[in-house]
């Protein structure tokens, strides 16, 4: 079961974080980030964006019938393989995981940061996994232009 096709059982498109569309565009919803008053809730924001992250890991792995924590280990293998670990790994080209800036923005990772080495594991495993359409993919297969 280490590679496994979560499309078949679990279509992404069903996990969907508020303020992003089926897309993966960030819909901006109340006062703008750069109002002197929204500025305090910036990291409330954050922690609550990590909170939606870990509980869709929780409701893909729970149907996939595994753990977060397989679904951690399976992908801390991507990371060994793509950046040596480094999830907060930050370049001109791509960062995280070993994402190129646009397809982090493509499948909706700039609802919670613009670049993939500012997000957390869940959040950078939430959205490889709507990259891959639902699986691991193949740590022996790196790619060293991102992907």
């Amino acid at each position: 079961m280490r590679r496994f096709l979560l499309a078949l059982l679990v279509p992404l498109g069903t996990v969907v974080l508020p303020g992003v569309t089926s897309a993966g565009a960030v819909v901006p919803k109340g006062p703008s980030l750069h109002h002197p008053k929204v500025r305090i809730s910036a990291a409330l924001r954050q922690d609550h964006l990590a909170t939606q992250a870990r509980t869709a890991l929780t409701e893909i792995a729970s149907n996939l019938h595994v753990s977060v924590a397989y679904l951690r280990e399976e992908w801390q293998r991507v990371a060994q393989c793509e950046v040596h670990g480094n999830w907060s790994m930050r370049g001109p080209r791509y960062s995280g995981i070993g994402f190129l800036e646009s397809s982090w923005l493509a499948y909706g990772g700039g609802a919670f940061t613009s670049d993939a080495g500012l997000a957390t594991v869940d959040e950078q495993i939430l959205v490889g996994m709507r990259i891959t359409h639902g699986w691991v993919p193949d740590q022996y297969g790196c790619d060293p232009y991102g992907w």
